[in-house]
């Protein structure tokens, strides 16, 4: 009988256990997907003209596109470590100038080089390009 118990003890500890690392939900909350770090001045939602948008967090670049959400840096780094190897991340940072590159797949490199005009406006070139303002 007790070792009836135990079999079942066994069988409900190792079923209740998280074993898969859920990356859409962890990315965006996780610090452990620490891949860069922003300087102060860039974090926030920016916004331009067309309606795109990029929300720098701490740990993160999360992209919209006419207000669609389309990407996070995060998230694409990750992938590119999970299925490629070394995104070859490289992250440049001064007193108002910023930027990041890192490989996006296999052919692809993802750019962003950000000039800060004030506090409430930067100018982005690559992925997104133009003047955004800070809301």
């Amino acid at each position: 009988m007790k070792k009836l118990i135990l079999l079942f003890a066994l069988i409900f500890i190792t079923s209740c256990s998280k074993d898969d690392t859920n990356y859409e939900e962890d990315i965006f909350n996780d610090d452990t997907y620490m891949y860069f770090d922003p300087p102060g001045w860039l974090l926030g939602t920016w916004t331009n003209n067309q309606g795109d948008k990029i929300i720098v967090t701490r740990n993160n670049l999360i992209f919209n596109e006419y207000g669609n959400p389309v990407n996070s840096a995060n998230e694409e780094i990750a992938y590119y470590e999970k299925n490629f190897g070394n995104p070859n991340i490289q992250e440049t940072a001064y007193a108002n100038y910023y930027s990041l590159k890192y490989n996006y797949d296999n052919e692809y490199r993802m750019k962003f080089s950000i000039i800060q005009i004030s506090e409430r406006k930067i100018d982005i070139t690559g992925f997104f390009t133009g003047t955004f303002t800070k809301i």
